[in-house]
């Protein structure tokens, strides 16, 4: 990591992002009690997650077309500053004592817009600005930053502002945009990679989607994460607070620490992470590690306390850091640098794109039979796709080839198995 940190570009852009990380944190827990406070709902807290994640999951193919196209960091810019305006009008509102909920999802749906166009502009970037021995470092600094600010100082800080202002708690949020802006104004601007042809959206759209189809271990990777975030990671920011305050009667500040406790372990796992060699056996390695994290979803069957709740964050959180790390890192060293926009959309794209639907799912099922039951169900059904990727030669044939020494692939290009 050590190393990272002597190159200007990704300092400029790690940096950037903690302070606006520390923000998003702020703003999800003062939210998420702001939403709970207003509807005591599960259900309701489920339909405002879902309403954020839906148009950034329905956007995500457009904007990985677009990211190979337009310069990666200027739409970084329109990312941020499109949010900043976005919070800077929702703090207003809720000074003004004028909020609703249908206002609060009609502010999830555009800013969720906004995310589409980031994530695949960040993955993209990445590898441009970093040379290719440090993208494990990295890959484990992000995680690195977004929980020690986003999952640990800042949901704590957000739960103690939330019993007393949840527009400071947005404006911070909006602030940390602008920060996030300046850095990214002070980075050189970054080439577009060289198109042999000129193509339509809808080509380029197509494309990205057929690579990754004809890539055996991409698609089959996806499909698993897409069940287990869909209907066990996703829905904790939605059924544990819940949990907390309406089955445990926990006090507000034990949500705000539900979220820094799973922040604490992953921005120790991303010091770890950050030092760790890439495996020989990668997809193996990840699934058996994300397959931890899933399994720590029984103990909501059991849990009577705010400790025994943390358990399940603690360990998700940990499982998540390290198998990313992995993972990015596997797809940045596979995927050609031109097609990088698209590949890294149609992950998001798929990897997400049954979230929204298990957010509602999650809240409904959860009011008829209970967060303990829907827990323990739903993490022995997810646990399916798992067992069998591990097992599959077909989908771990990619690493079939990669020497045993050190750890690295062999020098074939990347691409297609």
């Amino acid at each position: 990591m050590a190393r990272l940190v002597q190159h200007r570009e990704p300092t400029l852009l790690l940096t950037g992002q903690a302070v606006s990380n520390l923000g998003d944190g702020v703003a999800l827990v003062a939210l998420t009690l702001l939403v709970l406070d207003t509807t005591h709902s599960a259900s309701m807290l489920a339909w405002f997650a879902a309403a954020r994640m839906a148009p950034m999951v329905a956007f995500l193919l457009v904007g990985g077309a677009v990211v190979d196209r337009i310069s990666r960091r200027a739409l970084l810019l329109v990312s941020d500053g499109s949010r900043f305006v976005l919070c800077v009008g929702l703090t207003a509102v809720i000074a003004a004592h004028a909020l609703h909920y249908a206002e609060l999802i009609v502010f999830a749906l555009v800013f969720g817009l906004f995310d589409a166009l980031f994530m695949p502009a960040y993955a993209a970037l990445t590898p441009q600005i970093v040379p290719t021995e440090l993208l494990p470092a990295m890959n484990a600094i992000r995680p690195l930053s977004s929980n020690l600010m986003g999952a640990m100082i800042g949901p704590a800080i957000g739960g103690l502002l939330a019993a007393y202002s949840t527009a400071w708690a947005i404006g911070i949020d909006a602030a940390t945009f602008a920060v996030s802006a300046g850095f990214l104004l002070a980075m050189r601007p970054v080439p577009v990679p060289e198109r042999t042809e000129t193509t339509s959206m809808l080509h380029d759209v197509r494309e990205g989607l057929a690579y990754v189809r004809r890539t055996t271990w991409f698609w089959t990777c996806l499909l698993a994460v897409a069940l287990v975030n869909a209907f066990v990671l996703v829905p904790q920011s939605v059924l544990v607070p819940y949990f907390l305050r309406h089955v445990l009667h926990a006090p507000k500040v034990e949500v705000g620490l539900i979220f820094t406790v799973g922040g604490v372990t992953g921005a120790l796992m991303s010091l770890v992470a950050g030092n760790l060699r890439m495996p020989r056996r990668r997809i193996r390695t990840m699934f058996a590690v994300w397959g931890i994290g899933t399994v720590s979803g029984l103990v909501m069957g059991v849990a009577t306390s705010f400790w025994e709740v943390a358990v399940f964050p603690v360990v998700v959180s940990a499982s998540i850091v390290i198998g990313n790390v992995f993972w990015e890192s596997m797809v940045q060293e596979e995927v050609p640098a031109e097609m990088m926009g698209r590949a890294s959309s149609v992950d998001w794209f798929v990897s997400l794109g049954l979230s929204p639907v298990g957010l509602v799912v999650a809240g409904a099922l959860a009011a008829a039979v209970g967060v303990r039951t829907y827990y323990v169900v739903m993490t022995l059904v997810c646990l399916v796709p798992t067992v069998l990727i591990l097992v599959s030669r077909r989908v771990n044939a990619v690493d079939a080839g990669r020497v045993r020494s050190r750890g690295a692939p062999d020098p074939a290009p990347g691409g297609a198995p």
